[in-house]
């Protein structure tokens, strides 16, 4: 599985607003932000009609569901599903729109082969579904109403297989999914119910891609210690975020170091906003240390999108350590 690399790969992403405020510090133009972070992924995310509620605090995704516009991170807002379980007459996004894929093939085509290219299937299953019910609905609707639940992963699941495929036809290097399970102690339910509702589902979605040959990268923030060997078991390659609060890196290399490979590690949630330049540079070297001692298998970067709460310079501060972390 291990394949030896020049050096290690480096993935940082951001919020658009602290996006603006990087580009302001290094004195570039926004869209030339990714190139100067020498990033190495690129996520393609499907081209549909943006809508905002009338007093625009509000923007639904594709699916339907609202977010806040007045947050820097992803605040949910609006679950078109909270009042009713009716399926049937809920508006579906439709998979085989025309338009869907065109912004996705003219960035493929513009990027002529310089990334990893991935489509952004995040919030591919489990997330999905609470957007659209609510989260504490949704939780409730584990335990009352399983059957209904399956229904409406089943759904889900139909559209991000037919989504995907059309991804697949453009191609691609690899799967990119996003559904969070874990909280900061745990999960977010039980491990029986996720391998009863979402462990199946997921693993028709993994296995596009795996039956291709091709890499299956998965974030999934928090503590799912439990249902790693399940994902494991399904096909996944490579874990993000490997958030080191909850997802002690020793261990995750010791136990799943020969299996898969990690892609994150550098604390968005202590590090970043408030260690110095020196605490910084250590926990990179310490995160290449106990995630690739071999020198392979990790795509190294900050645990999450990066949000203003960091001050810039420490985002400095880690540029200019991974050269130093990388070197072989």
């Amino acid at each position: 599985m291990r394949q030896p690399v020049d050096r290690l790969p480096l993935q940082s992403n951001y919020t658009p607003v602290m996006g603006r405020r990087l580009a302001d510090y290094f004195q570039i133009a926004p869209e030339n932000l990714s190139e100067r972070l020498d990033n190495h992924l690129l996520r393609l995310d499907v081209t549909y009609p943006a809508r905002k509620s009338d007093d625009g605090k509000l923007t639904y995704d594709w699916w339907g569901a609202g977010w806040d516009t007045l947050t820097e991170g992803l605040w949910h807002s609006f679950a078109p599903l909270a009042h009713s379980r009716n399926l049937d007459d809920f508006p579906w996004p439709d998979p085989d729109a025309p338009h869907l894929m065109e912004a996705a093939a003219a960035q493929l085509a513009q990027d002529n082969g310089r990334h990893f290219v991935a489509p952004n299937l995040t919030m591919c299953l489990f997330e999905r579904a609470w957007s659209l019910r609510g989260f504490e609905s949704l939780l409730m609707d584990l335990v009352e109403q399983p059957e209904w639940v399956e229904e409406l992963l089943d759904r889900i699941t139909e559209i991000q297989l037919r989504v995907a495929r059309r991804f697949l036809a453009l191609g691609m290097d690899g799967g990119y999914f996003g559904d969070d399970y874990g909280a900061q102690r745990g999960m977010l339910f039980s491990p029986k119910i996720w391998r009863r509702l979402c462990k199946p589902r997921l693993a028709l979605m993994f296995a596009l891609f795996r039956d291709r040959g091709l890499p299956v990268i998965l974030h999934s923030d928090g503590d799912i210690w439990a249902i790693l060997p399940d994902l494991v078991e399904i096909g996944l390659t490579c874990l993000n975020p490997v958030q080191p609060e909850v997802m002690e890196h020793t261990r995750l290399y010791r136990e799943f170091g020969a299996k898969i490979s990690f892609y994150g590690g550098i604390s968005t949630q202590t590090i970043m906003p408030v260690g110095t330049p020196a605490e910084i540079r250590d926990a990179v070297l310490a995160c290449v240390q106990n995630l690739a001692p071999g020198g392979t298998g990790l795509v190294l970067g900050p645990s999450h999108r990066m949000q203003s709460d960091i001050p810039v310079e420490n985002v400095d501060a880690m540029l200019k350590a991974f050269p130093v972390a990388t070197a072989r």
